[in-house]
C-alpha cells in the first residue's frame, strides 16, 4: 500500500509492506530543497547515497520504519545531463558504423586461454549477443587446448604433440570432446541470458509475453567435415583431424533465416562416422573463407605488441613475413613445423610481443590472403574491447587488411621522378623546386600509392609538433584518396598525435564526410600559418583524432 503528496518542491511517499509472519516495516520517502550540509546514513551509520541525480539520506530504525529523503542538487543534475549528452553523442557518432557493420557476417575464434575464463567469456558473450540483436551475424568457435591440458592432467596424462600438432590417443580424444562439451555449454548457457526484466516492463509496460524467451538462440551440429591427419613423417596422429569441408548451405541457412548465432566446435566428423580432433584455427579459418565472412576476429589472452606498444595495423604482407618468421623461429627453438597451432606450452614460454601469436598472425595472413578483407586480433582480457574495436575509429586492437594500404607506402628517393610530375600535374600543390622536393621525400613527407611498379597517387604531409599533423592531399585518379586519407590518418595515431589540419580549394565536401570541420587560419600552427599561399583562398579544416 502506498499514498503519495506533492507540495511544490517537496515530496513525501509512505510505503507500508507487510510480509507473513513479520511485523509491518513503515516506509517513508521525502524530497526537500538541500540543506547547506547533510550525511547520509543507513542503519544508524554513515554512507553515500544516491538516486537519479540527487543525494539521498536513508535512515532506519529497530522500529522498522524506514524513512529516506532525497536531496536536490544541480550539480549533480549537471553532471547528469552531460552524461546524458556524453550517451547521445557515442551513438551518434556510432551511427556509421552500425550501418557499415549491420548485416555482416564476422567468424570469431575465441582462444582458450579465454574461452576456459568465465571472467573474460562471459562479458565478451554479452556484447556479442548485443551486437546479434544489432544486426550482426556471428560464427563462433571457441578453443579448447587450455580445458584438454587441464583434463588430461587431472588423469595423470600430458598432452603430446609433434610439430604444432597434437597426437590424438583414444583418452586424449575423451577429454577434447568432454572440453567442447563443456565450453560450448557454457557459451549456450550466457548466450541464453534474456534481458532484464524490469528493464522491458519500464519501456514495454504489462506485455509478459516475451519475458521467457531465451535471450539469443544458438544452432551447433555436425558443419565440419574432416579427415584423418594420417601417418605423416613416420608418426601416427591418431584422431588427430584436418578440416575437409565445411557445410556452408546449412550454416547460411541458420545465420540468414533461423536468427541464430553459429557455434562450431573443434570436432570434425569423418565420412565413416568418426570423431576427430581437429585445430581450432584450422576450423575458424576454413569457415571464414568457406561462408565469404566480413571480418575474423581473434580474441585472445593479451595484445599484439612490438617493443611494448600496441600494433594497430599490419598489411597482408606485414602478416605474412611475420607469420613466416615467427614459425621459422619457433622451428628452430622448438624443432616444431608449419601450421596454425601452438605446440605444447609454447605460447606460455613465449614474450607477449610479435612472437607471442604464431597461430593468429598465420590465420591472419591465410584468411586475407584467400579474400578475407578485414582480421582483427585483439585482448580478450580487456572488457569491451570487440565495442571498442568495432566501433571506435582506431579500434584498441591490430588489423590486419588485405585491400585498405594495399601498395600504400612511404616514398623514397627512388620515386622523385614520378612524384615531382605528379606535383607538376596538380592545381592544388605549391610548385618547389628540386632540392626542396627531394629533402621532403627524405624527411618522410609523402606516402605514395603503387601498383604495379606505377605510382598513381600522392599526399604530402608536414608534421609540426608533438601534437598536431598538417597535410595536405592531393590525389591522381584512380580513386586513391580514401586509401591515402586512412594512411595518413593511421599514421598520424601511431604517432600519438591527436589533431589533423590541411588545405583545400576544392575538396571540402570530401572532407567533411570524412569528419573535418572548418576552422580559423588561427586554429593552424603558427609555425605553418607563415608559410601558407593567401593568395590561393584555401579553406582551413581540422579534425580531432
Amino acid at each position: 500500500m502506498a499514498a503519495a503528496s506533492f507540495l511544490g518542491t517537496h515530496l513525501t511517499i509512505t510505503v507500508i509492506a507487510t510480509k507473513l509472519h513479520s511485523p509491518t516495516r513503515h516506509c517513508s520517502l521525502t524530497r526537500t530543497p538541500k540543506p547547506s550540509r547533510l550525511l547520509p546514513m543507513v542503519n544508524n551509520g554513515r554512507a553515500k547515497g544516491k538516486m537519479g541525480a540527487s543525494s539521498t539520506l536513508f535512515k532506519c530504525n529497530n522500529r522498522d520504519h524506514t524513512h529516506m529523503e532525497i536531496y536536490d542538487s544541480a550539480e549533480e543534475e549537471k553532471e547528469e545531463e552531460e552524461e546524458h549528452e556524453k550517451f547521445v553523442r557515442w551513438f551518434r557518432e556510432a551511427w556509421p558504423y552500425l550501418w557499415a557493420h549491420r548485416g555482416g557476417t564476422f567468424v570469431i575464434i575465441i582462444s582458450g586461454e579465454v574461452a576456459s575464463n568465465p571472467n573474460y567469456l562471459n562479458p565478451l558473450l554479452k556484447d556479442i549477443a548485443f551486437l546479434h540483436h544489432l544486426g550482426i551475424r556471428f560464427v563462433l568457435v571457441p578453443a579448447t587446448n587450455v580445458e584438454i591440458h587441464k583434463l588430461l592432467a587431472g588423469r595423470g596424462k600430458k598432452p603430446q604433440f609433434v610439430g604444432p600438432y597434437i597426437v590424438t590417443d583414444p583418452e586424449t580424444l575423451e577429454a577434447a570432446k568432454e572440453a567442447a562439451g563443456r565450453i560450448c555449454s557454457n557459451i549456450e548457457a550466457v548466450l541464453s541470458a534474456a534481458p532484464s526484466i524490469s528493464n522491458i516492463r519500464r519501456r514495454h509496460g504489462s506485455d509478459s509475453s516475451r519475458l521467457h524467451d531465451v535471450g539469443v538462440s544458438v544452432a551447433s551440429g555436425n558443419f565440419v567435415a574432416a579427415k584423418r591427419r594420417g601417418v605423416v613423417a613416420g608418426v601416427d596422429y591418431g584422431e588427430t583431424g584436418e578440416v575437409k569441408k565445411v557445410d556452408v548451405r546449412r550454416i547460411r541457412e541458420r545465420l540468414d533465416g533461423g536468427d541464430c548465432i553459429v557455434l562450431l566446435r573443434n570436432i570434425g566428423y569423418s565420412s565413416s562416422g568418426e570423431s576427430l580432433n581437429c585445430n581450432t584455427y584450422e576450423v575458424g579459418t576454413a569457415c571464414s573463407l568457406a561462408i565469404e565472412a566480413d571480418k575474423l576476429i581473434c580474441i585472445m589472452d593479451g595484445p599484439i605488441l612490438d617493443d611494448k606498444r600496441l600494433v594497430r595495423f599490419l598489411t597482408l604482407g606485414e602478416a605474412e613475413a611475420g607469420a613466416d618468421m615467427l614459425i621459422r623461429k619457433r622451428k628452430q627453438e622448438h624443432h616444431q613445423g608449419l601450421g596454425f597451432a601452438v605446440g605444447g606450452y609454447e605460447r606460455q614460454q613465449q614474450s607477449h610481443q610479435l612472437n607471442g601469436y604464431v597461430s593468429e598472425l598465420a590465420a591472419a595472413a591465410f584468411v586475407c590472403r584467400g579474400g578475407v578483407e578485414r582480421v582483427h586480433l585483439l585482448d580478450g582480457t580487456k572488457g569491451g574491447v570487440l565495442l571498442l574495436e568495432l566501433f571506435k575509429r582506431d579500434g584498441v586492437g591490430t588489423m590486419v587488411a588485405s585491400d585498405v594500404y594495399q601498395g600504400t607506402r612511404m616514398a623514397t628517393e627512388s620515386d622523385f621522378s614520378r612524384v615531382r610530375e605528379l606535383i607538376q600535374a596538380s592545381e592544388e600543390l605549391v610548385r618547389r623546386n628540386d632540392e626542396e622536393l627531394l629533402e621532403m621525400i627524405l624527411l618522410d613527407c609523402f606516402a605514395v600509392v603503387e601498383r604495379e611498379g606505377q605510382i598513381l597517387a600522392f599526399s604530402l604531409h608536414f608534421p609540426l609538433s608533438t601534437l598536431n599533423i598538417l597535410y595536405v592531399l592531393a590525389c591522381r585518379r584512380q580513386g586513391q584518396g580514401h586509401k591515402l586519407h586512412d594512411y595518413i590518418e593511421k599514421k598520424a595515431s601511431c604517432l600519438g598525435l591527436d589533431k589533423l589540419f590541411l588545405l583545400t580549394t576544392r575538396a571540402e565536401d570530401w572532407f567533411k564526410r570524412r569528419g573535418y570541420f572548418e576552422c580559423s587560419i588561427e586554429s593552424i600552427p603558427e609555425k605553418r600559418r607563415g608559410k601558407i599561399n593567401l593568395s590561393r583562398g584555401s579553406k582551413y579544416y581540422m579534425k580531432q583524432l
